[in-house]
């Protein structure tokens, strides 16, 4: 069944040496912009943070798109990160540069590409803060020291952030409850 949810984004990006972006990437993968950015997703009109994503600009596989380098359920503690929306609105002028998302598989073990959400909402301009701290060992799943050295980056500038909130379609599962399995 399909089902629209209600989708508040905050996004930020930020610039951070190039050269150590490059050299942190997986083979395969050319950094198009010392950027790092920061997706944050609200769902069902609920200021929680509820997905985060953490990625940089890259070229692969002939599409250019975004390089998930990591992603969260919730807000780690190691980041502190604040949007405060302007109430002046406008775009982002990488969008047309966007052919989608690469991430890590882990059914496969390989990257995976995901084409890019068109979003047609008016974004509102964001003042935007963000710090991290060194986060534990062992605080990722997989490539550990790859993710804590891109976060080790220092924050050259604050490049744009943006609030934006918009309806996503999904495929929702049908209820199982009922097709005769035990409980």
């Amino acid at each position: 069944m399909k089902r629209n949810m209600k989708i508040k984004q905050y996004v930020m990006a930020y610039r951070a040496d190039e050269k150590e972006i490059a050299r942190l990437l997986p083979p395969g993968f050319e950094s198009l912009r010392p950027v790092l950015r920061i997706n944050v997703e609200c769902f069902d009109g609920d200021d929680d943070w509820g997905y985060i994503e953490f990625n940089t600009p890259v070229a692969a596989e002939g599409k250019r798109g975004w390089l998930n380098i990591s992603s969260w359920l919730e807000k780690p503690d190691y980041m502190h990160l604040e949007f405060t929306p302007t109430g002046k609105r406008g775009g982002c002028p990488y969008e047309e540069d966007n052919d989608g998302c690469f991430y890590w598989d882990y059914n496969t073990g390989q990257y995976g590409f995901l084409e890019a959400e068109v979003i047609n909402a008016d974004k509102e301009y964001a003042d935007c803060s963000l710090e991290w701290e060194l986060p534990p060992a062992n605080a990722f799943f997989d490539d550990d020291e790859r993710i804590r050295s891109f976060i080790k980056l220092p924050v050259l500038e604050i490049l744009g952030a943006y609030v934006v909130e918009f309806e996503r379609e999904f495929e929702e599962p049908d209820d199982v409850i009922g097709d005769g399995a035990e409980l």
